[in-house]
């Protein structure tokens, strides 16, 4: 239990915010317990796909602007709020692995979050906006939308990841988890 309690402040997220209400428990239940003695890497992994995480820090939204969402959002003068969420990705660097002054620089974080869009929940959109951007599936559910993905190779703490979608992410935080910082 003391362990339980550790890693869910480290990883905190807070039900102060609406979303968050419904998710706060699961989160722990699911990502924090589940994996308390085991490997970080898989703890890590649970924590930053887990649907309280991807809302808390908004990621989400995330939308890189070079993909195919956020070109015909750009093309059609598209909702200001459409583009790049840095949140998460700030704070994997700086609190969930590496901890500040270790580092990383700005340019790292938004690399980061470059190649974590796409992750996003199933069931915050619905009818053709959900089909075009990829976000069907069980509703609260984990869910990698290849169409608000930034596509391109990304160089983050010096190591460049050339892989696609949700693995160029994944990739990123296995390196992160055995970080020496």
């Amino acid at each position: 239990e003391r362990m339980v309690h550790f890693w869910s402040n480290h990883f905190a997220v807070s039900a102060d915010k609406l979303t968050m209400i419904g998710l706060a428990g699961a989160f722990e239940f699911d990502a924090i317990r589940s994996h308390v003695l085991g490997r970080f890497r898989d703890m890590l992994h649970a924590v930053e796909r887990h649907p309280a995480m991807l809302l808390y820090l908004d990621q989400a939204q995330s939308v890189g602007p070079g993909s195919m969402a956020g070109q015909i959002a750009a093309r059609r003068g598209g909702p200001q709020r459409v583009g790049l969420n840095e949140n998460l990705a700030r704070e994997i660097l700086e609190l969930h692995t590496l901890g500040v002054r270790t580092g990383y620089t700005q340019a790292d974080v938004t690399e980061l979050a470059r190649a974590m869009t796409g992750w996003s929940v199933a069931g915050m959109t619905r009818g053709p906006a959900a089909r075009f951007a990829g976000l069907e599936g069980r509703p609260g559910s984990f869910v990698f939308a290849e169409r608000i993905h930034e596509p391109g190779a990304r160089t983050i703490m010096g190591k460049r990841y050339d892989q696609q979608g949700e693995r160029q992410a994944a990739a990123a935080l296995d390196d992160l988890a055995v970080h020496p910082a």
